[in-house]
Parts: structure tokens; sequence; C-alpha cells
């Protein structure tokens, strides 16, 4: 069996364990038709390979289920699910193979990578919750959740200011917020740093 096809069970064999809201089968199907079960998660930083954006989805659901028992947070492990195995799909259908010059042991190289190609530029988080909605119902919390996974690498979070910060606010009232937002940073820095070294 293939990696990828490894990965791509792994991932059915959660959403179906932890998933049961009305709309999960019709995301999936949709996901199916995408290339989400082989895209990376990035272009070069965290899970930057073929089927990086499922690894990476994976990782920030496992790091969403320990913190969510270390803190006994008591947070719905559907709802952590859903946030965690759903929260970068703006990134579905968004990266093109391509190529670039690399110069490799003294000769320049042609290299294939991955660029960026968004077809609908919508933002980050609130692409993900759009596509999310189309398909199922979230929670207040969720979305939220999902919206602000970014935390202060979200660009929009600089410019809110005169709204008060809304992002500050998730963050206090919704414990959901955090924790997405902690779990993606560690599997993208921590966990994904020690998988490359």
């Amino acid at each position: 069996m293939k990696k990828e096809s490894k990965i791509k069970l792994s991932f059915l064999t959660e959403v179906n364990s932890a998933i049961t809201r009305d709309g999960i089968n019709d995301l999936i199907d949709y996901l199916k038709q995408t290339d989400f079960f082989e895209a990376p998660a990035s272009t070069m930083y965290h899970d930057s390979g073929d089927g990086g954006l499922v690894l990476h989805s994976l990782s920030v659901f496992d790091v969403c289920k320990e913190l969510n028992s270390v803190f006994e947070l008591g947070i719905d492990e559907e709802s952590i699910a859903i946030c965690a195995l759903f929260h970068d799909l703006c990134k579905v259908d968004m990266y093109v193979k391509g190529f670039r010059n690399k110069k490799i042991d003294g000769k320049w190289e042609q290299v294939e990578i991955w660029e960026v190609k968004d077809q609908l530029p919508m933002g980050h988080g609130e692409k993900s919750v759009y596509i999310i909605n189309k398909f199922m119902q979230l929670s207040d919390e969720e979305a939220l959740a999902i919206r602000w996974h970014l935390g202060g690498f979200d660009t929009a979070v600089h410019f809110s200011y005169p709204y008060g910060f809304p992002s500050k606010q998730a963050f206090r009232e919704y414990p959901l917020v955090t924790l997405l937002a902690i779990s993606d940073m560690a599997a993208s820095y921590l966990l994904n740093e020690k998988e490359e070294k």
C-alpha cells in the first residue's frame, strides 16, 4: 500500500470514529474530488511534501486531543475532530506543481516545487469555515476556532484594531479557539521540526 493511501485511510478512520454530524459524508465526498489527500500543507515550511496537508491535519488532531486531556478542558471530541481535521480546507486545490532553478553540487538544475494558485482567494480561516459550512453546520465556537486558528500569524488580527481585536475576545471566551491555535503551532513548529531533523 502506498504511503498516501495509508495516510488517507488513517484520516478517514479518524473521521468515521469521531464525527457523526449531518453532512460529514458529503464533505468527505467533496474532499475525495479535490487534491486534499495529495496536497502539501505549505510550499516550503511545515509538511511541504505530497500528502502533507492530511499529515498536518492528523497531527493537529493528535495534539488537540492530548492538550484537551492534559488541561482537563472537557471540550467535546467531535468538535475537536471537526476543527483539527478540517481547519486548513482553505488549502484544497490551492497548490500547483512548478519548477525553479536550484544550485546542486555547483550546477544549476531545475527542481520541482509547489506554488500557490488560489482559486478562491477569500483568506485563510474564513475560507475554511466557508467551505465546511457548505456541507455541515458548525457551532459558533467551532467556526471561531477555525477562523482564528492562525492566532497572531493571521494578518487580519493586525487590521482589526478599530473593532476591538475580535480574535482576542474569541481566545478569551472560547477554549476551543485557544486549543486549536496552540495545537496548530505545535504540530507545525515542534512536531514537524522533529520529524524533519
